[in-house]
């Protein structure tokens, strides 16, 4: 005979006290009290304190209030030195961060990794705090701790709209990371046809202009050889 098709398994029985466990959820008199979390986010740039969080949720009037108490200092930061700024611009709020910017919240600090509020812009991509950074004065010849610029984030992911942006405020085009690496090279590392081939247009429009205005200064300097000394 087979063992195993004698046996049964039997619903186990609930005892007498689980019995209560739906009535009583409701009532919350066997539920645990479990502290509120904040919500997490996917791109791994989550905030520790109270302004930091309102400003990483876009949440306007909590992080005008917050100022406006003076309870909290606009440029105050976490452990890992992100401000809310840092925050704001790494979400995306671009109204948090013309608050902030309108605060006087310091504009160029950097945090554990030497990033500034424009470099976490353009890490992530926010056109819209990119461009808000840069007519508050922003520097985009600033690097972090690799020796990356604003610029060198923006190549090596392809963004040729915030390049251009960078462009317009006299970002140094030929700047080199600490590995000795230009953005155009980061293009190419990363597989970016488009951006390289916008880069080495630049490249060869800069070089042109270079070549003409030297070429200018040589014909200036014939001319001025060539005219008769003045009589005396």
């Amino acid at each position: 005979m087979d063992e195993n098709s004698m046996t049964f398994n039997f619903p186990r029985r609930r005892r007498w006290y689980t019995r209560l466990w739906d009535s009583c959820r409701r009532l919350g008199c066997l539920c645990h009290q479990r502290s509120r979390q904040f919500h997490r986010y996917r791109i791994g740039y989550d905030p520790v304190g109270r302004l930091q969080r309102a400003a990483s949720v876009g949440d306007l009037v909590t992080t005008e209030n917050m100022i406006q108490s003076r309870r909290h200092h606009v440029d105050e930061y976490d452990e890992m030195r992100r401000t809310s700024l840092h925050y704001a611009c790494a979400h995306n709020h671009p109204d948090v961060v013309t608050l902030l910017l309108e605060n006087n919240s310091n504009i160029n600090i950097k945090d554990d990794e030497g990033c500034t509020p424009l470099i976490k812009a353009v890490q992530w991509q926010n056109t819209d705090c990119v461009s808000i950074l840069l007519k508050y004065n922003a520097n985009p010849n600033l690097t972090d701790f690799h020796g990356n610029t604003a610029f060198h984030h923006a190549a090596s992911r392809g963004n040729i709209k915030i390049v251009k942006l960078l462009l317009e405020y006299n970002v140094d085009f030929e700047a080199k990371t600490k590995y000795g690496l230009t953005p155009l090279e980061l293009a190419i590392y990363g597989h970016h046809p488009e951006m390289v081939n916008f880069l080495e247009s630049m490249s060869a429009d800069s070089q042109s202009v270079q070549v003409s205005s030297r070429q200018q200064k040589g014909i200036q300097m014939q001319a001025t050889e060539c005219e008769p000394a003045s009589l005396q």
